[in-house]
């Protein structure tokens, strides 16, 4: 593990143990499907959160991920994804928070619970389905609470996720020996850039977003 890792580690460690108290942890899997015909969307995504921080990972019919570290305010995101055959952990800024709220006549129209893979949701927005008893929304996902049936948006492109498996987390999974020890580390085997040296790297021009939520 190089240096830049162990500082995101040790950092993220950190947090978790002024956080994780407070704040429920989850591993979420979904199903995707296109919001529009002939959209895109991945064949499913997976969301860990712990201590206020996630991962979240999308994964195409091929087998093939691309993941998201949101690691908060003082560390940032990770995109880590394969450019023209290089794996590359593109580092940045949170994406923007995105809250939901729907118009008075709406909410009222869609008041009332719903249940999603044993989990109660209640009302996040238009369309949107949210489990308050799950915690804080990823920045950039719809809603306040953790959304368990949604829109996601990014540029031009959207796709609906509906939950369809929760597994509750306890601190002891994060620690050393546990299941999601190495979770919000960055790949060991890629090349760690911010937004300038990823230009430079390819010579391209500046990417939009670092993290495209």
């Amino acid at each position: 593990m190089n240096t830049l890792n162990t500082v995101f580690l040790v950092l993220s460690l950190f947090i978790w143990g002024a956080f994780s108290a407070q704040t429920p942890s989850s591993h979420i899997i979904y199903s995707c499907s296109p919001s529009e015909e002939f959209g895109f969307a991945p064949a499913d995504l997976d969301v860990i959160s712990h201590g206020g921080q996630f991962k979240i990972i999308e994964k195409s019919e091929s087998g093939k991920t691309q993941s998201f570290l949101l690691l908060g305010p003082l560390l940032g995101s990770v995109n880590q994804f394969t450019f023209f055959g290089t794996e590359v952990a593109l580092t940045g800024p949170l994406p923007k928070v995105m809250q939901e709220s729907p118009p008075p006549s709406e909410r009222v129209a869609n008041t009332g619970l719903k249940e999603l893979a044993g989990v109660q949701c209640t009302p996040c927005g238009v369309n949107n389905w949210c489990a308050p008893s799950l915690g804080a929304a990823p920045n950039g996902w719809p809603g306040s609470s953790m959304p368990l049936e949604a829109t996601i948006t990014y540029s031009n492109i959207s796709y609906r996720i509906i939950a369809t498996s929760i597994e509750i987390l306890t601190d002891k999974d994060f620690r050393r020996n546990g299941k999601y020890y190495n979770a919000f580390a960055i790949d060991s085997e890629r090349t760690v850039v911010d937004a300038r040296e990823f230009v430079e790297l390819f010579q391209l021009s500046p990417p939009s977003e670092v993290v495209r939520y």
